[in-house]
């Protein structure tokens, strides 16, 4: 097992902030979440999963409003 501290690039914090960490299972690869004194897991397939479903979701969103969703033509 392999465990990788994912920061955030963008921040202005001179030590980028740890936001979570990625943990590599053999061909499993989770995200560990520390919520309050929890730490909390959940494989990444399921995240990209429910990213690409919001996507649809927001897309479809915007339509019903008129709106276009800036740089999602092709979603």
């Amino acid at each position: 097992m392999y465990r990788q501290p994912i920061r955030n690039p963008q921040s202005e914090r001179p030590i980028k902030p740890r936001v979570f960490d990625a943990v590599i299972d053999h061909d499993e690869v989770f995200l560990e979440v520390k919520n309050q004194k929890r730490v909390e897991a959940i494989r990444l397939c399921d995240v990209l999963r429910q990213i690409e479903q919001a996507k649809i979701a927001a897309k479809r969103e915007a339509k019903k409003q008129g709106l276009a969703l800036h740089g999602q033509d092709d979603a």
